[in-house]
């Protein structure tokens, strides 16, 4: 079930004289359950789009549709794009109570606003000020009416400038107006002072509520529901010939519509997650909240992920790129699918130019592999990362760093478990490959043997990461007088992938993994 049958959103206005079109009033009217009338209604959707020129006009509308939807049994939201509530404090000093319907009694009694939109905002801005209340601005041609209301902005002294839904806004990223500022661009003090007198109006009816003044932060349950909105949270998009104020009360109906219809608007009513419980007592009782603030990730869905899904395109493409990128003029031809698929695995295209091969790499590596010769691997990581698919039958991975034996070799040689691990090689390490991707220490202690006189493999792909000791021993594996075929990559940068995409490079050239 729905929470509401009809959502209605309302941009209010402050013109003191009648206006239609750009910065006017404008309500949108969006069923969220079919509904018995005729046209989008009656499927659920866009009923009616309004532009009344008063706030009196607008005001006879609203009463006139309200009523209709209740004799028909129909819950309804009506949301305005004006504040509900002052920073806290306002209603006290301006009220004698710290209530927010005590100062909405204090403006409806005192603010007159005619049939034609002509009101007296300013004059009681200015009897306010006089009381502490820091209202400011007031048109250009005003200058020299009022005796305190100021055309610019003064000191808050009394009152915060900001109430927390404002606060909360400017956190992420928003640029809210205060609620005494009366005039200028987006100002929205006018609206709020024109506006609550209809509130107040609308809520004396014993089936509505205001959120969250009188239902908490929580889902109301009265038949009509009264809220402050912002419309500006919801992504719109004009219709051709279609006013901005007018797509955005159309946008904001339709997803909080929709959001009805998904089960999702009651997680709005809760407000955010990250506010304290004193700071809920004061938006409750005295300062309102903005529905929808603090949820945008509701209001403003994501575009749905699109990205390329074909194993084969994306290999392609990947390769692709590579080749367009990286330079690879100074490899021999032979080595270049070494060099891309290198690339491809970490997506550094300045990576060729550290790499180093001994001249008989290729021949002496895939020999070894056609012989069946195991491929030694320094870590689980290295072994993993070596497709099984690319490999002759009979070729095994084998690590041996975690085995029972290793950290008690590593204790009585002195050394690492890495380049102890590697002791467990020698009976099988002749003419085997070795891919070597985390630990310098192993391709230290492998060098160490052969110079020893120890097993010889057939190549040796060193590709240790780190800054202790990885640029050196690759500097060892490429220059020492050992006499192994050999790859490795120059300086600081290594790792596990590399090592194992040097494995697949020479078993599978720049065939695609399937993954």
């Amino acid at each position: 079930m729905t929470l509401f049958d009809d959502i209605v959103i309302v941009d209010w206005s402050a013109n003191a004289t009648p206006k239609s079109g750009a910065d006017s009033i404008w309500w949108a009217h969006v069923a969220v359950t079919p509904s018995k009338d005729a046209g989008s209604g009656a499927k659920g959707g866009l009923v009616g789009c309004e532009n009344p020129t008063t706030r009196a006009k607008a005001r006879a509308q609203l009463e006139e549709l309200r009523a209709a939807l209740r004799a028909q049994g129909r819950r309804v939201l009506i949301g305005f794009d004006f504040p509900f509530g002052y920073p806290a404090g306002s209603a006290k000093l301006l009220a004698g109570a710290a209530d927010a319907r005590a100062l909405w009694a204090r403006i409806s009694d005192e603010l007159e606003d005619k049939a034609s939109n002509a009101n007296t905002r300013f004059a009681l801005a200015d009897r306010w000020v006089a009381e502490g209340a820091p209202f400011w601005g007031h048109p250009h041609q005003h200058t020299g009416r009022y005796s305190a209301l100021a055309p610019t902005k003064g000191r808050f002294d009394t009152v915060p400038e900001f109430r927390l839904a404002e606060t909360y806004a400017k956190a992420r990223g928003a640029h809210p107006k205060s609620l005494w500022q009366l005039t200028g661009t987006g100002s929205v003090g006018s609206q709020a002072l024109t506006g609550l007198p209809l509130v107040v109006h609308l809520s004396s009816d014993p089936d509505t509520e205001v959120w969250p003044i009188d239902t908490g932060l929580q889902t109301p349950s009265a038949g009509t529901v009264l809220a402050e909105v912002y419309p500006s949270l919801v992504p719109f998009e004009p219709a051709p010939g279609e006013i901005k104020d007018q797509a955005q009360v159309r946008s904001t109906a339709a997803r909080f519509a929709q959001l009805d219809r998904d089960g999702q608007l009651a997680r709005l009513f809760e407000g955010p997650q990250d506010i304290t419980a004193p700071q809920r007592t004061q938006i409750v009782k005295e300062e309102a909240w903005i529905l929808g603030l603090g949820c945008e990730h509701l209001l403003a869905p994501r575009a749905p992920i699109t990205y390329e899904k074909d194993p084969k395109a994306i290999y392609a493409q990947s390769f692709a790129t590579v080749r367009a990128e990286a330079r690879l003029d100074h490899l021999p031809l032979a080595l270049h699918p070494v060099a891309i698929r290198l690339i491809h695995a970490c997506g550094m295209t300045d990576l060729a130019g550290d790499l180093r091969a001994s001249p008989d790499l290729l021949a002496s590596a895939q020999a070894a592999l056609s012989a069946r010769a195991p491929i030694f691997c320094d870590c689980e990581m290295v072994r993993a990362g070596i497709i099984p698919r690319g490999l002759p039958d009979g070729v095994e991975r084998l690590c041996t760093l975690n085995d029972p034996d290793t950290a008690p070799r590593a204790q009585r040689l002195g050394t690492t478990r890495s380049a102890a691990a590697v002791e467990a090689w020698r009976d099988r390490l002749e003419g085997s490959l070795v891919a070597i991707g985390n630990a310098p220490t192993a391709l230290f202690h492998l060098l160490e043997m052969i110079l020893a006189g120890g097993p010889r493999p057939a190549a040796i792909l060193g590709f240790p990461v780190g800054f202790v000791g990885a640029a050196e021993s690759k500097e060892a594996l490429a220059s020492l007088p050992h006499h192994v075929p050999f790859l490795t990559l120059q300086g600081r940068r290594g790792g596990s992938a590399l090592a194992s995409a040097a494995v697949n490079a020479l078993t599978l050239g720049l065939e695609g993994d399937g993954r």
